[in-house]
């Protein structure tokens, strides 16, 4: 069946890449390796946060530091700016109140009313990097820019864990939100990706490729790359070696993207070969991935008993998990709940909650998978009168 799939996604691909052959290359240039960088400071906003914002901005313009801005409540507030991303990266913290930081990948606990604020920047400082990464920023297109692509190479100097990952930070370094709003260092778009070989000195040649409704779904406008500079690229690999105890940041590259000004090999038409190797490339690491999750992610699944209010469960493992937090809608509670544990790999576990509460049913229930990370499972039931 998988190379039946691999051979119509080829099909699919062959008028895709005929259509790109008059693409060219708006912008490109090449970045070695920085020897050290600025710690990565990462603020989810909040309300009445500006003054510590204006203290985190000044850093981050001297160089003591790389911020990046997490507008968490953009939608909230009515403004166009992205917080889906912020939401997502919350979530994956566990952060639920706001404002809140994270330094260098950990959250930091800043004391009721903010009083730990000013001894944690005193600690801030100047990190080095761990691991090697050079890398290129290359902008795409036809009538204007389309594609990013970034390709970034090292070497492992030791073995890493595989919770190690890169993460891919596009920041708008000016921004104006629809109601009339400025701020510095939007964050535009976050990707990780943990694509790559985690042994011991492999050489590593890692591409991510943004397209065009990506680009558009973050609001990010390149146009003929002649104001791409307006927009950074931090590239962020955070993890751990073999023997480390804990993770951080293990290296970290910022530049602003290129220009048109500064390529002298704009208008040059790329070779449809070369981009349908990258689309192929780019095929191979989707349908391993999309194999990985199918075999991994762990199924819920429920119904209702006889009994008013008492809900059956079955929660079977594809990668071993532990299970975490139970949460219910809003008009429902519960005197039990599916108990805190690990879960070895294809085990199945059963049971019953009792429940209270009107109309349909949902429940949330996070789990964090091995080699897959952290998830949120959905249970949805009709209301138990209208259940058959």
């Amino acid at each position: 069946m998988k190379p039946i799939c691999i051979i119509i996604s080829l099909l699919l691909l062959a008028p895709l890449v005929s259509g790109f052959g008059d693409l060219n290359q708006y912008a490109f240039s090449e970045h070695e390796s920085q020897e050290s960088a600025p710690i990565l400071v990462e603020w989810f906003h909040g309300e009445g946060d500006e003054e510590y914002v204006s203290t985190l901005e000044e850093m981050d313009s001297s160089g003591e530091i790389t911020l990046i801005h997490w507008r968490t409540g953009a939608e909230e507030e009515g403004s166009d700016w992205p917080d889906d991303d912020a939401k997502s990266r919350a979530m994956f913290h566990g952060i639920e109140q706001f404002p809140a930081m994270t330094v260098d990948g950990f959250v930091v606990d800043m004391g009721e009313n903010m009083s730990n604020f000013d001894d944690i920047v005193l600690q801030m400082r100047v990190n080095d990097n761990q691991i090697s990464v050079d890398y290129s920023i290359e902008l795409i297109g036809s009538s204007k820019v389309e594609l990013i692509s970034i390709i970034a190479e090292w070497e492992n100097p030791q073995a890493l864990k595989e919770v190690t990952q890169i993460h891919v930070f596009i920041i708008e370094t000016k921004s104006t939100d629809s109601k009339g709003r400025t701020v510095q260092n939007l964050l535009r778009d976050w990707a990780p990706s943990a694509a790559f070989d985690f042994s011991s000195n492999a050489s590593n040649k890692w591409n991510a490729t943004i397209s065009k409704d990506h680009l558009e779904g973050a609001g990010i406008e390149l146009s003929d790359a002649s104001h791409a500079s307006d927009y950074q690229l931090v590239l962020v690999m955070i993890g751990s070696f073999e023997n480390d105890s804990e993770n951080y940041v293990l290296s970290l590259q910022q530049s602003t993207f290129p220009t048109s000004w500064q390529n002298t090999q704009a208008g040059d038409a790329l070779l449809p070969g070369l981009l349908l190797a990258g689309l192929l490339f780019c095929l191979g690491f989707i349908i391993l991935a999309e194999h990985k999750r199918e075999i991994g992610l762990p199924k819920l699944e429920g119904s209702w008993k006889d009994e008013i209010g008492s809900i059956g469960y079955r929660l079977t493992a594809g990668y071993a998990l532990e299970v975490g937090d139970m949460t219910l809608d809003d008009g429902w509670r519960s005197n039990s709940r599916i108990k805190k544990q690990r879960i070895k790999a294809n085990e199945i576990v059963e049971g019953s909650i009792k429940v209270r509460g009107e109309g349909d049913f949902h429940m949330r229930l996070t789990v964090t998978v091995d080699d897959l990370g952290d998830w949120v499972l959905d249970l949805n039931l009709p209301s138990q009168e209208l259940n058959d």
